[in-house]
């Protein structure tokens, strides 16, 4: 049943723009079979968004126009956090010769804002503007972790726990477990949970004791073991995070 609250030519825009980011490009046969919407609809909605340049017509159907990369990047660099912790990330990367990664919480998940690639640094599922649940990675569960408990339920009920591997978190007990350690030692732990083979750690980023972001170090598990993390990586990441910290309340 439709939401009485939503205009519907604004739902059906949104989820356009998500069948086409999931399928690269879609003729309007494809798009009014995969919506169960008449052919035409399909094509007046796809003929209205080539005018307003949301997306471009090409020979294999239509796709999403770099509109929509003018906006992020108008948007990413809106958010103070980012420039002012660039590098910081960039100098965490060359000290672990990892992946960087700087997250920021949205719609109860976990974006990706900024990442830098050290020496043996290896490109996951991480790229600017990847939306991911919190609760499978290091990056996530530092942010819920400093998050009111009000607002991780709201977080929860509208996501659940989807899994991901099968290391990810499922259970909210042990989620909560989990976050309680967090906060104990100022630091999360992803044991490949949100992919196989790698191991994350991550820091909340704090301001006037609220969370405002999080930073994380992810690589290969047979290269970021248990112990490189708990006496080399952990500490590193803490002191990029207080520093950005630092530089925030300026």
């Amino acid at each position: 049943m439709a939401n009485p609250g939503r205009i519907q030519s604004i739902s059906r825009f949104s989820e356009i723009v998500e069948i086409l980011c999931e399928r690269d490009s879609a003729t309007s046969r494809e798009l009014a079979d995969e919506m169960d919407i008449a052919k035409s609809t399909a094509h007046t909605y796809l003929a209205t968004m080539e005018d307003l340049e949301y997306v471009v017509h090409t020979t294999e159907g239509y796709s999403l126009s770099l509109k929509f990369l003018d906006y992020g990047m108008i948007e990413r660099n809106r958010i103070r956090v980012v420039n002012v912790a660039r590098n910081t990330v960039k100098q965490l990367a060359e000290d672990t010769s990892e992946a960087v990664y700087l997250v920021v919480e949205e719609h109860g998940q976990a974006v990706y804002v900024d990442h830098v690639l050290g020496d043996r640094g290896v490109q996951t599922h991480g790229r600017l503007g990847t939306r991911m649940p919190l609760h499978g990675l290091a990056s996530g569960k530092a942010i819920l972790a400093y998050l009111p408990d009000k607002r991780i339920e709201e977080i929860l009920n509208r996501h659940g726990l989807p899994k991901q591997t099968s290391n990810t978190i499922t259970a909210r007990q042990t989620l909560y477990e989990k976050l309680e350690k967090t906060r104990e030692r100022g630091y999360a732990v992803n044991e490949q949970e949100a992919n196989v083979g790698t191991r994350a750690v991550g820091a909340p980023i704090l301001v006037d004791e609220e969370v405002i972001a999080s930073i994380a170090v992810a690589g290969p598990a047979n290269r970021i073991t248990r112990n490189r993390l708990k006496d080399e990586v952990a500490g590193k990441i803490l002191a990029a995070a207080n520093e950005i910290e630092i530089m925030m309340q300026r």
